[in-house]
C-alpha cells in the first residue's frame, strides 16, 4: 500500500508541477491506468488526487488532452474493482471517492459546464463521470443539480447529440429521475415526452435496441405516480406516439429477446397510466379515468387483444403481462 500510494503521490506531482507537457500528459495515462487497476491506488487518489484534477478541468480547459485524461482518471476512480478475493464488508474506495467528490457542489458545476466543450470526448467522459456518482450518491447528486442554473437543460440538451452521447444522457437521466419528482417536473418541461418518442420512432419502435428500452423506462420515471406529468403527455403530444410501440408491424412478426423487454416495458407505461397517479395526487380518480376513456378511444384494447390473443408468435411473458 505504501509503495503504490507513494507512485500515486509521485505522478500527481508530476502531474502539478511537471514543467513539459508531454511529461504531464504521460504521467496522467500512467494515473488513470494505475487507478483503474488498483483498488490501493483508489484509495490513494481518492486522499490527493481531487485538487489535483478539478484544477486541471477548471484551469485548463484549452488544452483538451489533459482535460481528457482528468476526466477518464476520475471514472476510473469512481468505478468498483472486483473484490471477489477480499473481505466482503471491505469498503470500495470507489465509493469513498464518489462521496468525496460530490461533497461540493461547485464540483457538480463544473462537470456540468464541461458538457458545452466541442470536443466529444470530454462531453463523453462528463457523462460517464455524471453517471458513476449518481449511482452512488444519487440523492446528494439529485440535490446538487436542482440547485445548478440550467443545470438540468445541459443534460437534456445531450438528448439531441452524437448517438453515443445520446445513449449515455439517456442513462443519466433515468437514473437521475428515479423517485424524484421535481427533477422529473423539469425534465418534462424541458420537453422529455417530444424527445423521448423521437428517438424512439428514429430506433425503430418496439422492434429497436436497447436504446428503445432505455427510452420507455425513461418515460416510465417520468410518469410513475405522477398525475401532473400524465396529463401534460395526454394534453400535449398525445397517446398516439406510445399506441405506435404496442402497434405490431407486417405480416409475420419476429420476437427478439430486446422486442419482448421493449413490449414489456411499453405494457409496464400502459399499466401507469392506466392507474393515474398516486393516492395523494389531487384529481387521480378524474386523471385516472380521462386516461382509460383516452386509451380506449385510441383503440388500445385491440392492440392488447393482437398481443395477448391472436399472435401465435407473442412470447409467453408478453400474453401473460397483457393478461
Amino acid at each position: 500500500m505504501k509503495i503504490v500510494c507513494s507512485y500515486v503521490e509521485c505522478l500527481l506531482d508530476c502531474i502539478s508541477n511537471g514543467k513539459l507537457s508531454e511529461d504531464r500528459r504521460t504521467a496522467m495515462l500512467e494515473l488513470q491506468s494505475v487507478v483503474a487497476e488498483s483498488s490501493n491506488a483508489q484509495l490513494a487518489f481518492g486522499a490527493m488526487g481531487f485538487p489535483v484534477m478539478m484544477g486541471i478541468l477548471k484551469e485548463e480547459r484549452d488544452d483538451v488532452e489533459m482535460v481528457r485524461g482528468a476526466l477518464e482518471t476520475l471514472v476510473s476512480a469512481l468505478t468498483p474493482i472486483d473484490h471477489a478475493k477480499g473481505p466482503k464488508n471491505e469498503i470500495q474506495p470507489a465509493l469513498m471517492n464518489a462521496d468525496l467528490l460530490s461533497r461540493e457542489a461547485d464540483n457538480i458545476s463544473l462537470l456540468l459546464s464541461l458538457l458545452s466543450e466541442e470536443d466529444f470526448y470530454v462531453r463523453y467522459y462528463t457523462l460517464q463521470l455524471l453517471t458513476a456518482l449518481l449511482t452512488n450518491s444519487p440523492n446528494r447528486l439529485q440535490e446538487a443539480i436542482l440547485t445548478i442554473p440550467r443545470g438540468i437543460t445541459r443534460l437534456m440538451d445531450m438528448l439531441m447529440d452524437h448517438e453515443v452521447i445520446r445513449n449515455e444522457a439517456l442513462l443519466l437521466l433515468t437514473y437521475l429521475t428515479h423517485e424524484a419528482e421535481e427533477i422529473q417536473k423539469i425534465v418534462v418541461f424541458e420537453g422529455a415526452f417530444e424527445k423521448i418518442f423521437s428517438i424512439i420512432k428514429e430506433e425503430g419502435g418496439s422492434d429497436g435496441g436497447v436504446v428503445v428500452q432505455d427510452c420507455i423506462e425513461l418515460l416510465n420515471n417520468l410518469i410513475r405516480k405522477n398525475a401532473s406529468n400524465q396529463v401534460l403527455l395526454r394534453e400535449t403530444i398525445g397517446f398516439d406516439p406510445f399506441m405506435s410501440i404496442l402497434k405490431l408491424r407486417g405480416s409475420t412478426y419476429s420476437f427478439t429477446q430486446q422486442k419482448t423487454i421493449n413490449l414489456l416495458s411499453a405494457l409496464e407505461t400502459l399499466n401507469l397510466l392506466i392507474m393515474g397517479g398516486s393516492e395523494a395526487d389531487h384529481g387521480k380518480d378524474a386523471n385516472m379515468l380521462t386516461n382509460r376513456t383516452t386509451l380506449v378511444q385510441k383503440k388500445v384494447l385491440d392492440h392488447l387483444l393482437m398481443l395477448g390473443v391472436e399472435s401465435q408468435w407473442a412470447p409467453v411473458a408478453v400474453r401473460c403481462a397483457v393478461r
